[in-house]
């Protein structure tokens, strides 16, 4: 079945198409009769962690179409619009923020990219820097809760959904204070010419910090009530729902057409993300019965025993397969290949759970797949090459984030021990 995989991925098959084909093969190999397959894709999903997944996307289409996400904008680039590269510091704490909403990458580049790469350009930042900037910032947003890859992975790993939102926190701010050293960096030196700073009035600070306040909130309501106990991710999600909701009446935001478009974005982001995850479900199976995991521990075994040596071995994995695959796919595929393996050797599997989201997250910002290039260039009408050049700006900051979440674990594992009731 691995070899069918590896052998379908450079040939730009459609992932849907390399994964059932897979699954179908692994099923033959095993003995086992096709209907399996529908068995399996049936039953996996009928799991009710799994139903956070759409409202979660509803809530994120919500505040796009609510315009939420630019009254954040617009407050966070007042109050930090006197730094030097202030927009460019704005457009990475707006992605932090909507990251608390959304849990999806590819779902705040088509929230934010429009608003913020049309401001920065407006005010005089390079184009293709300020894709670029979305696109690397994007990478923090399924690491802040409420994410959409921790919740599979949860489901899979049979671990806490809340553990796993928790934490992802630290390593979410850790990148944002990363990039914005990064473009502190890159405008003190002159590699990156920015324009300069505009002081903002204390009135309209005032103002866009009114306008933006109850959307700030969303965050911190969905996650100080899974901290607490009060509700669980599922009913979370469905609490970001209404809430969405509510500001929308607020602001008198809500329209029949938005609504509309709103839930017709998530029923198809949802549709898909739900068919791989099926599809996984019967990977998962096939790669447990043929004892994948195992084989490979074995062969590990005869040439180390140190987890992290592994864990590095692992993350070498995820960002070559990355190169060929989506996110999703990649995640679906690694979490049985690779999950019991490392968690064999000791690594925690809240820890590994981050680590493995941020390596395949990498993938989206390179090609030939690099899936967050494509999205902020169809938003934006940019040339491919130039983003892509743009990009490499980033890149040492995303390595080194990669490699302070790897190996050092208390970043994953410190916070749900102090947050979380037991």
């Amino acid at each position: 079945m691995i070899l069918i995989l590896l052998a379908l991925m450079p040939l730009r098959v459609p992932v849907c198409a390399v994964m059932g084909l897979s699954a179908v093969a692994g099923l033959l190999m095993l003995d086992m009769p096709v209907s399996t397959l529908v068995r399996y894709m049936a039953t996996d999903v009928r799991s009710v962690p799994l139903l956070a997944i759409p409202f979660f996307i509803l809530a994120g289409n919500l505040m796009n179409h609510f315009d939420m996400t630019r009254r954040i904008f617009d407050f966070l680039s007042a109050l930090v619009g006197y730094f030097s590269g202030g927009l460019a510091q704005a457009a990475v704490l707006t992605t932090l923020v909507f990251g608390g909403i959304s849990g999806s990458a590819l779902a705040t580049i088509a929230g934010i990219g429009v608003i913020t790469i049309h401001a920065m350009r407006k005010a005089g930042y390079r184009p293709e820097f300020s894709a670029a900037l979305v696109v690397s910032g994007s990478l923090m947003d399924p690491l802040i809760p409420p994410s959409i890859m921790f919740i599979l992975y949860a489901v899979q790993m049979n671990v806490s959904i809340a553990d796993l939102f928790v934490a992802g926190i630290v390593p979410g701010v850790l990148l944002a204070v990363l990039l914005m050293l990064n473009n502190a960096v890159l405008s003190r030196t002159g590699i990156e010419k920015f324009p300069p700073p505009e002081r903002p009035s204390v009135d309209r600070l005032w103002r866009s910090f009114v306008a933006a306040f109850p959307a700030l909130l969303t965050p911190i309501v969905i996650l100080r009530s899974m901290t607490t106990g009060l509700v669980t991710p599922t009913e979370a999600s469905v609490l970001a729902v209404l809430y969405t909701l509510l500001l929308g009446v607020l602001h008198r935001e809500i329209t029949l057409k938005r609504l509309v478009a709103a839930f017709d974005d998530s029923v198809r982001a949802t549709a898909l993300i739900m068919f791989l995850t099926a599809l996984g479900s019967v990977m998962g199976f096939v790669m447990t019965s043929e004892r994948t995991a195992e084989t490979i521990a074995h062969w590990m075994v005869s040439f180390t025993d140190s987890k992290y040596l592994v864990l590095a071995l692992v993350v070498l994995a995820l960002l070559a397969l990355g190169v060929f695959l989506e996110a999703v796919p990649v995640l679906l595929i690694s979490i049985p290949l690779f999950g019991p393996l490392v968690v064999g050797y000791g690594v925690d599997p809240v820890h590994f759970g981050v680590v493995l989201t941020f390596a395949i997250l990498l993938g989206i910002i390179h090609p030939p797949i690099g899936l967050g290039i494509f999205a902020v260039c169809a938003i934006t009408r940019l040339p491919m090459g130039p983003v892509v050049r743009a990009t490499l700006l980033f890149y040492p900051v995303l390595l080194i984030c990669l490699l302070l979440i790897t190996f050092i674990p208390s970043l994953s594992t410190w916070l749900p021990t102090v947050l979380m009731t037991k």
